[in-house]
């Protein structure tokens, strides 16, 4: 039963810089300013597209992020049209841009007069959370993500040698996370999950690496953007009813600002 300190220690080596995100609901953005929802920045010539916002990242409000620009637009659009659901569901869980249920957009430079766009936001809509306003940012160093499985514990992509130490930290007869109680398990969830909105850093996972299921996939490896509704709250601190978008990159595609080869992998537990 080991404690949270142990763990950490454990899985030092699996750190990875990242920039966590906090919605600001009462802040309202201009048109260019990083945001989540509501109207959004469409430069001259660009149409816009039949999806709804979720969000766009301005990079030089970001504090520096390793390999990431330092400046331009990026523009994340979903496809929520309540048809478009089944398709998800009935779908594998990972998705490159040609599938339509998604948009990834990118603008070298900011336009500094830049009308808004209204958000096209379907009637017939998922079930899902809105995220409006602004955004926080904060650094950040993340473990690679920790989950429990129908086989025990597995990690993101990648990091699957921090099963031997951690495996030696679990042998360890110390008082900490007992993991056969439930609510030591939930708090194990929340504490290991690397849950929330984030760039970089490592995908929040529930009880599958999707990019495993596909060999083409695992050249995905950068956590792109993470939009996550399963955000702690203190009335339900582990919801996962509610949805995860993890975009992936591949490094050199990010080095070389080409957006136009995303993953997106989306997981919920229904």
């Amino acid at each position: 039963m080991p404690t949270k300190k142990q763990i950490l220690s454990a899985l030092e080596h699996t750190k990875r810089p990242a920039v966590r995100i906090t919605p600001e609901p009462d802040k309202t953005p201009g048109p260019t300013d990083s945001k989540f929802g509501g109207d959004y920045c469409l430069p001259a010539g660009a149409d816009a597209p039949e999806m709804e916002f979720l969000a766009q990242i301005n990079f030089a409000q970001l504090p520096r992020l390793e390999s990431f620009p330092q400046k331009g637009l990026l523009q994340f659009f979903l496809c929520t049209e309540e048809e478009a659901f089944e398709g998800f569901l009935e779908d594998d869980s990972a998705w490159r841009p040609d599938s339509g249920f998604f948009q990834v957009r990118w603008y070298p430079e900011v336009p500094a007069d830049s009308p808004v766009y209204p958000n096209a936001v379907p009637e017939a809509r998922w079930a899902m959370d809105k995220v409006t306003g602004g955004m926080k940012f904060s650094p950040a160093e993340e473990i690679a993500t920790l989950a429990l499985g129908e086989e025990g514990f597995f990690f993101d992509l990648g990091f699957e040698d921090a099963i031997t130490p951690l495996t030696q930290v679990f042998m360890e007869k110390k008082r900490g996370y007992d993991l056969s109680d439930c609510g030591d398990t939930d708090q194990f969830c929340r504490d290991f999950g690397n849950w929330g909105f984030q760039l970089g850093g490592h995908p929040a996972l529930r009880q599958a690496e999707f990019r495993l299921d596909d060999e083409a996939f695992q050249a995905y490896t950068v956590l792109l953007f993470q939009y996550d509704l399963t955000v702690p709250d203190p009335e339900d601190p582990m919801d996962l009813e509610k949805d995860t978008f993890c975009f992936f990159i591949k490094p050199e595609d990010l080095n070389a600002c080409r957006f136009d080869d995303i993953l997106m992998v989306h997981h919920n537990c229904y």
